[in-house]
């Protein structure tokens, strides 16, 4: 016997009737490559954890990676699709022929709530910058962020950043250098800055970026400039998430405590300033060291690199 619809609604039968499929648009898949360690990317977990991603269409894959010099090549071969970056490594990429654009801000450093410090070992007594002419000092990076404004710090105190001795080093192993005499000073992040400081093998010297600049994006998101240009919804629901995830960690702090440690093996001693909110004039400052140290063979329009 066939039934219409109409007749099973008026006769009671509808539901043995078979309803048509609903249809879901899949989630896309986006590889998202952070690093390790930093508070900076709790809302990126947040917002993964939350589903605040996957409201916005993203099946977000997080994946740590090591060092994040090693985030470009992975953007460019197509194993990450968004990375998170520094300003001075997205203008280094850019200058060597890469088309990378920033697409999302991720953390700001600012001087009401600074978290990067120059610590020195507390063996010695360094009192004020210019003791530390002749002296080793650890940094993430050659021209990072801590390098460059480490330098720019120098000669704002009167001191030839050609006198101090730079030494590259990771952040988990400066405390160890600086009490085993190896480095004699050290540009350090949360947590570990409190953690050499409790554990008496440094003391701060003083907040240098801070110093520097008021107000710097320290952390940002950068994607191939192709793949945001046809992926414009992505871009847009990447951003969207993170500052969700930004006012649910605001709102939840002993949450997001608990999240980070869980995700991160610690709990960062100062909150990171959070914001998605990127522009091309928080590329100048870097621009200007990047001129003054002769950092970049070209010219770089921060225009074209920030997406809008």
């Amino acid at each position: 016997m066939i039934v219409s619809r109409r007749s099973a609604l008026r006769t009671g039968f509808a539901a043995s009737l078979p309803l048509p499929a609903i249809a879901q648009t899949p989630l896309i898949k986006v590889a998202i490559g952070h690093i390790t360690p930093g508070g900076d990317f709790l809302p990126l977990i947040i917002a993964r954890d939350k589903g605040f991603f996957a409201q916005r269409g993203i099946d977000a894959q997080l994946r740590r990676i090591p060092i994040v010099t090693n985030i470009p090549a992975a953007l460019m071969s197509g194993d990450l699709q968004i990375g998170a970056c520094t300003v001075p490594l997205l203008l280094q990429t850019n200058d060597g022929g890469l088309d990378l654009q920033l697409i999302a801000g991720g953390s700001r450093h600012r001087r009401e709530a600074p978290y990067i410090g120059l610590i020195t070992r507390s063996s010695l007594r360094i009192e004020k910058p210019e003791d530390l002419r002749g002296r080793k000092i650890g940094v993430a990076g050659f021209n990072s962020t801590m390098d460059i404004f480490l330098r720019k710090w120098l000669v704002m105190k009167g001191v030839d950043p050609a006198s101090v001795t730079r030494v590259e080093a990771i952040f988990t192993q400066m405390s160890d250098l600086l009490k085993a005499g190896t480095i004699d000073a050290a540009t350090i992040t949360e947590p570990f800055r409190t953690l050499a400081v409790n554990a008496g093998t440094g003391t701060i010297l003083a907040d240098y970026i801070a110093e520097v600049a008021p107000d710097i994006l320290m952390i940002g998101y950068m994607a191939k400039s192709d793949f945001a240009l046809a992926n414009p919804a992505v871009i847009k629901g990447f951003r969207e998430a993170m500052d969700e995830a930004i006012a649910y960690a605001l709102a939840n702090p002993a949450e997001a405590k608990a999240i980070e440690l869980k995700s991160l093996g610690f709990n960062s001693v100062n909150v990171s300033t959070w914001s998605s909110a990127v522009r091309p004039d928080d590329l100048d400052i870097y621009l200007a060291l990047g001129k003054e140290f002769g950092l970049y063979r070209n010219a770089l329009d921060a225009a074209k690199l920030v997406r809008k």
